[in-house]
């Protein structure tokens, strides 16, 4: 990966954690551009470049959450717990507490109604597919 990939890497994530601290302390609709371009040391048009709006910014943190979840999900069907209800239930409140302590309640009815209304949306497909992803991980 050269500079330019790295630096452009570096800008979107410090935006998402950004968005992680914000909505999850002020709460998601209290939230403004401003804000987050604030915390994240970017111009407001940096993060346009990156997100189409609050919103996707929104969706894009709730991929990234499962991402994480997922990872973590792969080591528990790896070397699950004896019997399927343990190794089930490992897995879900695995989900469960990373997710909870990653994101509020609020930010998830948020996102989740916008993946629905932004479906057609980059970071909208995307939560589709890690969704499915999340669904085959317990299959």
């Amino acid at each position: 990966m050269g500079l330019r990939q790295k630096q452009k890497a570096a800008r979107e994530r410090r935006i998402l954690q950004a968005a992680v601290t914000k909505f999850r302390a002020d709460g998601y609709h209290s939230v403004r551009i401003d804000d987050l371009a604030s915390m994240a040391e970017v111009s407001v048009g940096t993060i346009y470049n990156y997100y189409r709006n609050k919103a996707d910014i929104l969706i894009a943190t709730v991929a990234m959450e499962v991402e994480e979840v997922l990872v973590a999900g792969e080591k528990v069907v790896a070397a699950p717990p004896n019997g399927v209800e343990n190794a089930v239930l490992t897995l879900i409140y695995g989900y469960y507490d990373h997710s909870l302590h990653y994101l509020s309640k609020e930010m998830w009815r948020s996102a989740m109604a916008l993946s629905i209304e932004a479906a057609d949306t980059p970071n909208g497909q995307r939560y589709t597919e890690l969704d499915a992803r999340l669904a085959q991980q317990v299959k």
